[in-house]
């Protein structure tokens, strides 16, 4: 009886669970670009238009008002240096997305925005915490970049590691979906290279840096176990956040994800190998800065989102996978 009764609280367990992340998907919610100096909502560009920038860094940000300052400034120093270097042809933008923070999150944003510029600096605030997932996309969605970089507020990974991602990217890019660039020239594809790369804590070389407490690393281990099973070994780190995407893999990409908290990066890896993306993994230095926000229970929730990847897309069938001219179309 025992047995039989922590089964069904387990289960109900599960079944709330699985009915919040349906509900949050469904659940409409305000998203505002703001304007710090007006009350007026900025327009919102889309990622389906043409890019008017070489780079968009999207970062999602909850409750990281300690932390990110440090973050921007490590990121637009960076930039900045380089723009001098490669001349005025390389533009960029940081979209901070507040998801739903209930800090001075959005404060800290706002004095970056006064001191760099609406262009450079941009900040969603999504009105209720939806998760990271829902952060980046909603993010994703407003890129005005040619390449934009998925990367966390916390500040672990070194910013100029993503020169180690272009140099990935460039050896990994193809034209069209799943096509030489002879077939895409020949079929008259124009819309712009495809690829993703994932940076990695995974000591893929000897050069990667990572720090991790042994309950960080006891939740990977058993995470990475659970990621084998619905996606295969093919990257061994899907949850660093520091990713980088052609924008036409980011607009195909971003606008199929469902996932909207925790395991959004494993549905990424499983939408591009099914759409016939490439996808690379390059070591990256990394650090782990106080403050984080899993926790044991963390683990449960990110073994219910993968058993529900699973179970739509490969056992069910009900998730299906919207092609590049549905998401076109639906943006028009």
């Amino acid at each position: 009886m025992v047995v039989l009764g922590l089964a069904g609280y387990f289960c109900g367990k599960l079944f709330d669970l699985v009915k919040k992340l349906s509900d949050e998907f469904t659940a409409p919610i305000a998203c505002t670009l703001e304007d710090p100096d007006s009350t007026a909502p900025l327009a919102s560009p889309s990622i389906f238009d043409a890019p008017t920038k070489a780079l968009s860094c999207i970062i999602p940000a909850y409750n990281e008002q300690d932390r990110l300052s440090t973050t921007l400034d490590e990121a637009l120093n960076y930039l900045q240096r380089r723009r001098d270097k490669q001349g005025p042809q390389f533009t960029y933008e940081l979209i901070i997305v507040d998801d739903g923070s209930k800090d001075g999150t959005a404060a800290v944003a706002r004095k970056y925005i006064r001191q760099y510029g609406l262009d450079t600096v941009r900040l969603l605030r999504v009105s209720a915490n939806r998760g990271k997932g829902h952060a980046v996309k909603r993010g994703m969605a407003l890129a005005r970049g040619e390449f934009c970089l998925m990367m966390d507020a916390d500040g672990a990974t070194r910013f100029a590691d993503l020169e180690k991602l272009e140099a990935e990217m460039e050896r990994i890019m193809q034209p069209s979906f799943g096509a030489s660039k002879a077939a895409a020239a020949a079929s008259g594809d124009s819309q712009g290279a495809l690829g993703v790369v994932f940076g990695s804590r995974a000591h893929l070389a000897q050069d990667a840096v990572a720090k991790r407490s042994p309950l960080r690393n006891f939740l990977t281990r058993g995470f990475h176990a659970l990621v084998y099973f619905v996606a295969g070994g093919r990257i061994r780190d899907t949850q660093c956040g520091f990713k980088l995407f052609t924008r036409r893999a980011a607009a195909v990409l971003f606008a199929n994800v469902r996932l909207q908290r925790w395991c959004f990066d494993v549905e990424l890896l499983y939408l591009a190998e099914q759409l016939g993306i490439p996808v690379a993994e390059v070591s990256v230095n990394w650090t782990e800065i106080p403050g984080s926000k899993i926790r044991f229970t963390s683990i449960l929730l990110m073994a219910t989102e993968l058993l529900i990847l699973k179970m739509n897309y490969q056992v069910l069938g009900t998730w299906s996978i919207h092609s590049e001219l549905t998401m076109t179309k639906k943006a028009s």
